[in-house]
């Protein structure tokens, strides 16, 4: 038998290299995260780091694994879409096939600029847990709730929400979640679950919250309100931080970080959080391809969509959103066919989508309660309903929208009265 060459297989073209092929694509797609921001669980960044995972590179991208991008392509538009070309995939893998080549040091490009700081530079303010949290190093993901009272004064605009944990690979998401004083009360008075100061989700599921801060995952940039918008904290609220753990091999710490930074002024516009979700979820053992809709409330004022954030938990497999118009017509948002919940992003619309009143918004998921599922918690399988815990099931949709404000009565000029 005959082994061709990688030169050869390729009809004489020479391999990628680093230096002149796979660096531009590292630069650009992946070390934002594989670096040393502690957001992926190893760094890309030099040659050396990415020829010791050219051959996870190659099968992770070719399976579309990474870089994480759950949309499906066609339905709705969104922005900073990290996926690579069919070209570039083929380009890596036959980089990994050749042995990883360096080529040409000094054509190596310049790395885009990276920090362990923060990434929109220095915060107005930082919110964290007051204490950490311990990771053991094997078992199940686990989800804590923490609350925080930043102690605001007066009404505070929020343009923008980054948020960092500070060990890599030890936290999935991140939700920041807004909280009246008087609930902030009711919650203090429930004894802590944890060492740490904090509650299974279960104890502090009858705590309201009204609105969110953003939402972080991994790879997800910060959140920024568009222009002329803002996130509104007002006086007395207190900051409900819920945050996914996952173990990674070894014993860990964590205290994750949540940055805000502030508007002198009053936007044009307040940015708000709408939530699409149901509860009736109840699956049998062994059922798959269970199908289960939400429909939201019909849209009393003119509303713009700026973001969306689809939400299950592992029983999950498809999710879907889309608009039904007054017309009849429908305006698609977000379809996922291969849900996955390590990767659940904060999808940003190309285009800002605005909806006349009567519009609707409506949601579907499919899930599999079976033993072919190897995301399932429960083996064997068991009764799941909807609920907050992971070993619950959720169908839930968030989206961050403007809504058209009613105009200002017009003022009638003062007329003195006639003598």
């Amino acid at each position: 038998m005959v082994v061709l060459s990688s030169f050869a297989q390729n009809g004489g073209s020479p391999p990628p290299t680093y230096s002149h092929d796979v660096a531009p694509i590292l630069n650009k797609r992946c070390i934002s995260c594989h670096s040393q921001t502690n957001i992926a669980p190893f760094s890309l960044v030099g040659y050396e780091n990415a020829k010791k995972w050219a051959p996870t590179i190659a099968v992770v991208t070719e399976s579309k694994y990474m870089p994480p991008w759950k949309a499906k392509a066609g339905y709705g538009e969104f922005r900073d879409n990290p996926s690579l070309s069919a070209e570039e995939k083929l380009l890596l893998k036959r980089w990994a096939d050749a042995g990883a080549p360096e080529g040409d040091k000094s054509a190596v490009p310049a790395e885009p600029p990276l920090t362990t700081n923060w990434r929109m530079g220095k915060p107005d303010m930082i919110i964290s847990p007051e204490l950490p949290t311990k990771i053991p190093s094997e078992g199940k993901d686990f989800f804590r709730d923490y609350l925080i009272d930043p102690q605001i004064t007066k009404p505070t605009w929020v343009k923008i929400v980054d948020y960092r944990p500070l060990n890599q690979g030890t936290v999935h998401h991140i939700i920041p979640s807004l909280m009246k004083k008087e609930e902030a009360e009711k919650c203090r008075k429930i004894k802590f679950d944890f060492d740490d100061k904090s509650w299974d989700q279960k104890s502090v599921e009858d705590i309201d919250t009204y609105s969110k801060l953003g939402f972080w995952s991994t790879g997800a940039p910060p959140f920024t309100s568009p222009d002329g918008t803002a996130l509104l904290i007002n006086p007395g609220d207190n900051i409900q931080l819920d945050v996914h753990y996952k173990c990674k091999g070894i014993p860990a710490t964590e205290q994750v970080q949540v940055a805000l930074y502030f508007l002198n002024e009053p936007p044009k516009d307040q940015m708000k959080v709408r939530v699409v979700t149901t509860g009736d979820i109840y699956l049998q053992p062994g059922e798959k391809d269970r199908r289960f809709y939400c429909i939201d409330n019909k849209l009393e004022k003119e509303t713009t969509i700026y973001a969306v954030w689809p939400h299950m938990h592992y029983d999950g497999t498809t999710f879907k959103a889309w608009v039904k118009l007054p017309s009849g017509a429908s305006k698609p948002l977000v379809c996922i066919d291969d849900w996955d919940p390590e990767w659940q992003l904060l999808y940003y619309l190309k285009q800002p989508m605005t909806l006349p009143v009567g519009s609707q918004i409506i949601v579907t998921g499919t899930y599999d309660n079976s033993a072919n599922n190897p995301r399932n918690p429960h083996n064997p399988p068991r009764v799941v309903m909807g609920g907050d815990s992971s070993k619950d099931e959720m169908l839930f949709f968030e989206l961050f929208q403007v809504v058209k404000k009613d105009p200002e009565p017009e003022k009638k000029p003062d007329v003195p009265p006639k003598q």
